[in-house]
């Protein structure tokens, strides 16, 4: 049996309790030790999740010898400075998304773990699901053909006072940062980086984007397409379309539990020329009775025409797979993961802060 990595967990929010749930299904992992900015909220979390020591404060929690690595799970804003003082301590970290607030502060936290020589990863989970990294090899070994359009959405409505710092700027809070960065990191993990950043937003009066847009563009000529809002909700999927096919990441995306094959097809009603498709044909084909046999038929159709759809299911929240990643790194001597690797999420804060230049352009006087 390998090494196991003793954990000490950052923060006791709501992202905090899944987190500790996980940590008895991630191999090479014991979750130790929690820390909160308070003794009763740090006692209270250990005792619901059977951890052995807390502590309040993050300074007691980095003076415990004993601990290997610790999860920073601490509110936006205080990512940069909670890393920051982490790797000072020597120990190994996994920080909740977004990794910082812009790319100066991801520069900041990947720049002084590299000069420490400490782990460092950004809490990227989505990456680390099964149904993404069998999505991921399909890509890579050409199963699709070229990929030439991304086509994403995360959007949950959610009321103001029941998650103000969502709404708040300072606290990192907006759809951009809390779910649009899903979207572009894992654009970023399937093509690359962009090198064409465009988006729009609806800006509410307390700074936030509530509801935004973004089309991304790659060096290899292929086009993404997101939306990401806290004010409606979505499809919360995410499809891949290539030359020979389509993958299709089920709601919700960013822990799928369902991953889609469909190869290239035409339907039979829809033929690939339809220079005679005018008169008669055509409005038989729009009738309603057409549209009903055609819905009927679909599920059909598509197995005929090779769909096939895996289960991936798997137990608890999801975080497993990023904490047994983290482990196996760290027990590897590795500064780093190759999967989300620092300069990765450096790349994707630069990608959301070009996105945030792109929303304040179009905004127009008083708005």
């Amino acid at each position: 049996m390998g090494r196991v990595i003793r954990w000490g967990l950052w923060g006791t929010g709501r992202l905090a309790h899944h987190v500790a749930d996980d940590f008895a299904r991630a191999a090479g992992s014991v979750l130790a030790a929690v820390g909160s900015r308070t003794a009763e909220r740090a006692r209270d979390f250990a005792a619901r999740h059977g951890v052995e020591r807390h502590v309040a404060g993050l300074d007691a929690l980095l003076k415990d010898a004993d601990l290997d690595a610790i999860y920073v799970a601490s509110p936006n804003a205080m990512h940069v400075t909670d890393c920051l003082a982490v790797i000072a301590a020597g120990k190994a970290l996994v920080c909740e998304k977004p990794f910082a607030l812009d790319a100066v502060g991801a520069r900041q936290i990947a720049e002084a773990a590299r000069a420490r020589g400490v782990f460092c990863m950004e809490a990227m989970w989505t990456r680390f699901i099964p149904a993404v990294v069998d999505a991921k090899a399909r890509i890579d070994r050409g199963e699709l053909g070229a990929a030439r359009l991304l086509q994403g959405n995360f959007a949950y409505a959610v009321a103001p006072k029941s998650a103000p710092a969502l709404f708040d700027p300072a606290a990192g809070g907006g759809a951009l940062l809390d779910r649009g960065v899903y979207l572009v990191s894992l654009a970023h993990h399937f093509l690359g980086v962009p090198d064409e950043v465009d988006g729009i937003a609806q800006i509410d009066a307390s700074g936030v984007d509530v509801q935004s847009t973004y089309q991304l563009g790659f060096p290899s000529g292929a086009v993404a397409a997101f939306s990401a809002s806290l004010a409606v909700h979505g499809s919360n999927d995410f499809q891949v379309f290539g030359e020979r096919g389509r993958l299709h990441l089920h709601d919700p995306f960013y822990r799928a539990r369902r991953l889609s094959f469909q190869p290239s097809w035409v339907p039979p009603d829809e033929p690939a020329s339809n220079a005679a498709s005018s008169g008669w044909k055509a409005a038989l084909r729009g009738s309603s009775a057409a549209q009903a046999a055609r819905a009927a038929l679909d599920p059909l159709l598509q197995r005929l025409s090779g769909r096939r759809t895996t289960s991936m299911s798997f137990a608890g929240h999801g975080y497993q797979f990023e904490l047994a990643e983290a482990s196996r790194c760290i027990a590897a001597g590795l500064a780093e993961s190759p999967v989300m690797p620092l300069f990765e999420s450096i790349a994707v804060m630069e990608t959301l802060d070009a996105l945030r230049q792109s929303f304040a352009a179009k905004r127009g006087p008083g708005r």
